[in-house]
């Protein structure tokens, strides 16, 4: 059974099982209706930081919002119309950078002027003639905020407006009280400026973004409105909190679907290898070569192995539970390590007491786009092979067997032993966690066909979820980061991916 609710402890809410929706609640068709304000402006900003949803956190769900949604869930390989339990999805990875970053709606008493700001990541920068400076240090977003006259705001537009490019169509809006200027710039830039009468005069807000961070825009701009409106929470008690409480019983039943509606197509590997001595073929599931019957206990011997990675500094590993499954003992690097927790619905295991490394895996900020470039890195056939071995490929579909939407498809060659492993984008950022491939012997019996590298990974949301679960806060990297030679990318999975050993009484 998941324990989905512990996430609840980390950001704050308390999920109430007894106002949880049914099974048939989550798959049905969702209805905004039935959503608080505070529920619905949380949506409309988490869309924004998906980079959908472009108008004010204002709690009102028109058909902008609608589409949004909907063009949220196109984008992540999701069916429409949009369902609960996807609504639910989207407020988990809301809430989820939310705690990550700091975001808080913030008041600033000299504007009485409110704009959601990355606390966690926010610095301090000189100060320049009459604004003060911020900026966002994972991103290229950037705050300038200032106090003034008329003349000085005409002033400050007029200059957005000769900064804009000659192609481009600039937005301005020009009010007896607010005047907003919305521009594209040279060098893939945006500007936005909006300035409000209040109390002290004009208050004047100014972003400014590279055109990869236009989602970040999009969400502080959305989020400025005068005076002290609501923060973002998701009230104890909605439906969404519930939702999320009741999401772990909603994902046991679909993996119990996908068990009972075909998935023996799919070799689950169970990550082990045997010793040199046993021959081994790649579709096989690989276990320990059988062993007489010992006259007396046996000692503990090594039955098989399988992969993990570093997501903590304090000596915490992610694998899979396939991996584990079975094993009096576990060495890592030959230091015993104990097994946390096991979900067997996400196929995931957090393992502790691994030798500490100032190299932890980072994970990607958002999903794994389809046709991305990925690389797997792991320990097959470990006794055969040697030394970690580094495949690519790319996401050849954004959802697993038989629209399993807890894990994805990629082409990168895995066998058996890379269960457990870290799947990476180009810029080394993790996205998924390696745990099958389809059993070729077996699709080519049924259907005359052979497949070729069809191969499945966790998503890498749902991992840095049973991370969150668990007490261990995922390291995510920044939103724009560049791509990394591939001789780099495997330097880095180098330091932070591990060949775990699996150890038993054989008798």
């Amino acid at each position: 059974m998941r324990k989905i609710a512990a996430i609840s402890v980390v950001i704050g809410i308390a999920a109430s099982p007894s106002h949880s929706f049914t099974v048939e609640d989550m798959w049905g068709e969702f209805d905004a209706a039935s959503l608080t304000y505070d529920e619905k402006r949380f949506l409309q900003i988490s869309l924004a930081f998906e980079g959908t949803y472009t108008a004010l956190m204002d709690g009102a769900w028109g058909k902008g919002s609608q589409r949004s949604l909907e063009e949220w869930a196109v984008r992540n390989d999701l069916d429409l119309p949009v369902e609960n339990w996807e609504v639910v999805l989207l407020a988990t990875g809301g809430l989820e950078r939310f705690e990550a970053q700091g975001w808080e709606q913030r008041y600033f008493e000299p504007m009485d002027m409110s704009f959601a700001v990355p606390a966690g990541q926010m610095q301090a920068q000189p100060s320049s003639d009459a604004f003060l400076n911020y900026a966002h240090t994972a991103s290229s977003l950037r705050y300038s905020l200032t106090i003034g006259d008329l003349p000085q705001v005409t002033q400050i537009h007029n200059y957005a407006l000769g900064s804009a490019l000659a192609i481009s169509t600039p937005y301005t809006l020009r009010r007896d009280a607010v005047q907003i200027t919305s521009v594209e710039q040279p060098e893939g830039k945006l500007l936005y400026v909006r300035s409000d009468l209040r109390r002290g005069g004009w208050s004047t807000i100014v972003l400014s973004v590279l055109t990869g961070d236009r989602h970040l825009l999009n969400a502080v701009s959305g989020s400025i409105a005068k005076g002290r409106p609501a923060p973002f929470d998701l009230p104890t008690g909605g439906k969404i909190a519930t939702g999320i409480g009741s999401m772990a019983t909603i994902l046991k039943e679909l993996e119990d679907d996908k068990a009972d509606g075909g998935a023996d197509a799919l070799t689950m590997e169970r990550g082990m290898t045997v010793p040199p001595a046993a021959p081994v073929t790649p579709q096989q599931p690989v276990v320990a070569a059988p062993q007489p019957m010992p006259a007396a206990p046996a000692e503990p011997t090594k039955t098989g192995n399988g992969t993990g990675f570093v997501v903590s500094a304090e000596g915490h590993l992610l694998t899979n539970a396939h991996v584990v499954e079975g094993c009096e003992s576990l060495e890592v690097a030959g230091h015993p390590v104990q097994v946390l927790s096991v979900d067997e619905g996400f196929d995931l295991a957090l393992l502790g007491g691994a030798p500490l490394s100032a190299d932890v895996a980072a994970f990607a900020p958002r999903p794994a786009s389809l046709n991305a470039d990925i690389t797997v890195a792991g320990y097959p056939l470990n006794g055969l092979l040697s030394g970690l071995n580094v495949t690519r490929g790319s996401v050849t579909g954004l959802k697993g067997l038989g629209g399993d939407a807890t894990t994805m498809q990629i082409s990168a060659p895995v066998q058996p032993g890379n269960s457990g492993g870290p799947a990476v984008d180009s810029s080394g950022r993790v996205v998924g966690v390696v745990v099958a491939k389809l059993d070729a012997k077996r699709v080519a019996d049924a259907t005359g066909d052979i497949p070729q590298n069809v191969n499945f990974a966790i998503r890498g949301e749902i991992a840095k979820l049973f991370l969150f679960q668990n007490g261990v806060e995922p390291v995510i990297a920044e939103d724009l980061a560049q791509p990394l030679d591939p001789v780099e990318t495997a330097r880095h999975l180098d330091q932070v991916t591990r060949l775990v050993e699996c150890f038993g009484t054989v008798r």
